[in-house]
């Protein structure tokens, strides 16, 4: 694998055209200028600046350590045309039960058994308010270019709702 700049290099060398999003800051400054609030397993934890966090991403224990998940899931900010910060990270407990859910506008389980678990601890309230998506499960959203669009159409309603309520 090539860090990001090494990439860069190479498709320069080889005449490809790299295209950044319009109106978005590149995900890696944004991870270094504010790194993305992580919530912990146990029930009441504190989201850093949750005054400002506008998602919650919730995903199986240990499922962002891997390598080829963690690059996809760190292009998730920039892929909702916000910033690392305004993205919390709840993982589930080793037990299989989740912490209480932050209450935001949006929020993205991966994995259907992570969304069952989630709708359990969201209120009617907060899930009648809120844009909720469902992704496949983790390892499946390494099955190559047609996972990776169908994760993309699953986000874009909260990509939408995030633009149309102003990030």
């Amino acid at each position: 694998m090539l860090d990001e700049g090494r990439r860069l290099q190479v498709l320069a060398a080889m005449g490809v055209d790299v295209y950044q999003l319009r109106g978005t800051r590149d995900a890696a400054s944004d991870a270094a200028a504010a790194p993305a609030a992580v919530v912990g397993e146990a029930a009441g934890a504190v989201v850093p600046g949750a005054a400002s966090v506008n998602v919650v991403a919730v995903c199986a224990r240990g499922a962002r350590a891997n390598p080829k998940l963690a690059r996809l899931f760190a292009q998730l900010p920039r892929s909702l045309a916000i910033g690392a910060a305004q993205l919390a990270w709840v993982e589930m407990s080793a037990d299989g039960t989740l912490s209480t859910l932050p209450d935001v506008r949006c929020y993205l389980f991966v994995g259907s058994m992570i969304a069952r678990a989630g709708a359990a601890q969201l209120s009617l309230t907060q899930q009648n308010q809120a844009t909720i998506a469902v992704s496949a499960e983790p390892q499946e959203l390494l099955a190559g270019p047609p996972a990776r669009r169908a994760l993309w159409h699953v986000i874009k309603p909260l990509a939408r709702r995030l633009r149309a309520e102003g990030g």
